[in-house]
């Protein structure tokens, strides 16, 4: 009985080992001549917020894609620490000393550089990037909720409003009086650009089912630089760059 039943395990072992192979089986139906290459992502950077990202590209050589990159991030200053106000009994989070919030638009060339390719179904594969170009640094001033005190000019008891202001280092001093930070949509009409460049360099790890759609855990450090040093907070010097360690989540295609 046992012997009779051998064929048949062998069999059902041979058909799951088949199925295994076949996962990771090789690409060897002729493949198409992609000639343009689409990506979009969303990072984090080391300055604890992040952005998005989409790249645009056509094809070079069997490895190489030359590459438009645009970025939108939002950056924070190294020295801004929020704190909680001390003027209300519902205290709100504001950053002290923080002049302009700061977003970053960055228009540049490149290349995404295969290092290995996906030979298999389900495979990975490993790139190289770099861009260099243009970032337009987008400046929102700062405003803050300020309690005023009225006093009652028929003698009776003072009494207190909320108003707000843009923040000015040499005036707004006195932390009591500062209830958090203002509307998000105040001030948009008092945005200022500065115009300065970035590079940037990377390594990603791309997978997928197929070589035409693919998924990317990319890796790497941006530089920005201006001409003019971005006033964004106070109490400290003006930074003429900006550096960033930054991770980021990918989808593409090859068409």
């Amino acid at each position: 009985m046992l012997i009779k039943k051998r064929p048949y395990f062998f069999l059902l072992l041979l058909f799951f080992s088949i199925r295994l192979i076949a996962q990771n089986e090789a690409i060897v139906e002729p493949q198409l001549q992609y000639l343009k290459r689409v990506q979009w992502g969303m990072n984090l950077n080391s300055t604890g917020l992040g952005g998005i990202n989409f790249k645009y590209g056509w094809h070079k050589t069997g490895r190489v894609n030359n590459m438009i990159d645009f970025e939108f991030a939002r950056i924070r200053h190294s020295k801004e620490t929020r704190i909680y106000s001390s003027a209300s009994d519902n205290p709100r989070q504001y950053t002290f000393g923080r002049l302009n919030m700061a977003f970053f638009l960055r228009t540049g060339y490149g290349q995404n550089i295969a290092i290995t390719e996906r030979p298999y179904k389900n495979a990975a594969s490993l790139h190289f990037n770099y861009s260099v170009g243009v970032t337009t640094a987008i400046l929102k001033p700062i405003y803050l909720d300020i309690k005023k005190i009225i006093p009652d000019p028929s003698g009776g008891l003072s009494y207190s409003i909320t108003v707000p202001e843009k923040y000015d280092p040499a005036i707004h001093t006195d932390k009591s009086l500062i209830m958090g930070n203002s509307s998000f949509t105040t001030g948009l009409d008092q945005l200022s650009l500065t115009v300065g460049g970035y590079g940037r360099a990377s390594v990603a790890v791309e997978w997928g089912p197929y070589p035409d759609e693919f998924k990317s855990l990319e890796a790497g450090v941006v530089f920005d630089t201006f001409l003019n040093p971005l006033p964004l907070m106070a109490f400290v010097p003006r930074d003429y760059y900006f550096a960033q360690l930054f991770i980021e989540f990918t989808f593409g295609s090859n068409r």
